[in-house]
């Protein structure tokens, strides 16, 4: 009974057998400010993004039917800038206050991101020939909305420029422009734009007027070797990833590596946050409700 009693003085009820939690450790610590430093360099980066974005579409405001592009260059910058802001937002917002609900809705949205990069990645892939008219389909629309958007018309010339390519499919596609039209009516009718042009590569001053009336009565294509590209932009950028498919695939795993990182860092960082909840919980509970279970071997009670 003498010795019961003495052990009931060194434990009484209601004190919890679970050695206290002291200060966070050197791991738990230098996780945060990890995980925080990343969310906040990405943060930025998104900003950044999200301010040209703007900054191009206040600057093209004044121009007609920019309203109906939703594809636009300046468009995408602002809802992939956006997107990337209000996430690592989130994201550093929960792991300064260490909250769960938010890190988990950065982790698992940032893994559902790079899971539809891959799946897009092996779709391009496996249906190439859908790719292909998908692009040859995006090309042709941006040539009928050349003369309304200015990113269109910067980034189409820039294109045909880069890949010395005319339209979609071949230089015809400039039909589908009410200005190139050759049934219209306007001085520019049956022609293509300068960045067709294969003089244009070399002047330093574009002579815009070199595309003028060069379809006019529908000349053999290989008359016009030497006075405009041939070669379609769609058959153009189908070479050029043949050509460069390790190093697109480089940039796959360039963009992914970041991703994995930053999950696998956020994840770790779930799993001790919760792992500090369940102690802390073990410490106000008597230690007949105590229940270590198998999740987290870590914890365990003082022998």
């Amino acid at each position: 009974m003498a010795g019961d009693h003495s052990h009931s003085s060194d434990q009484p009820d209601n004190v919890s057998a679970v050695k206290f939690a002291g200060p966070p450790s050197c791991g738990h610590a230098c996780l945060r400010g990890a995980l925080v430093s990343y969310m906040i360099l990405f943060w930025l980066i998104g900003a950044v993004i999200l301010g040209m974005g703007i900054y191009a579409e206040i600057a093209k405001s004044d121009y007609q039917g920019v309203t109906t592009v939703l594809l636009s260059p300046s468009s995408i910058m602002i809802a992939l800038g956006g997107f990337m802001f209000i996430l690592n937002f989130i994201g550093w917002l929960g792991a300064l206050r260490e909250n769960l609900p938010l890190l988990k809705t950065f982790a698992y949205t940032l893994m559902l991101v790079f899971v539809l990069q891959l799946v897009a990645a092996l779709l391009a892939i496996v249906f190439s020939s859908q790719t292909r008219r998908i692009v040859d389909a995006s090309i042709q629309r941006s040539i009928r909305l050349y003369y309304d958007d200015p990113d269109i018309h910067f980034t189409l010339d820039s294109l045909q420029l880069e890949f010395e390519c005319c339209g979609g499919a071949d230089y015809d596609d400039w039909d589908l422009n009410m200005y190139f039209d050759c049934g219209g009516r306007a001085a520019s009718s049956c022609g293509v734009p300068y960045s067709c042009c294969v003089a244009s590569l070399n002047d330093a001053v574009p002579n815009t007027q070199c595309g003028y009336k060069v379809r006019e009565g529908d000349p053999h294509r290989l008359s016009l070797r030497g006075r405009i590209f041939i070669r379609g932009c769609t058959d153009a950028l189908a070479v050029w990833v043949n050509d460069n498919l390790k190093y697109m695939m480089a940039l796959l795993i360039g963009l992914s590596v970041p991703q994995l990182v930053g999950c696998a860092m956020t994840f770790r960082f779930i799993t001790q946050v919760e792992e500090e909840l369940l102690l802390f919980n073990y410490q106000q509970a008597p230690i007949e409700e105590v229940d270590f279970g198998e999740e987290y071997p870590s914890i365990k009670p003082i022998q």
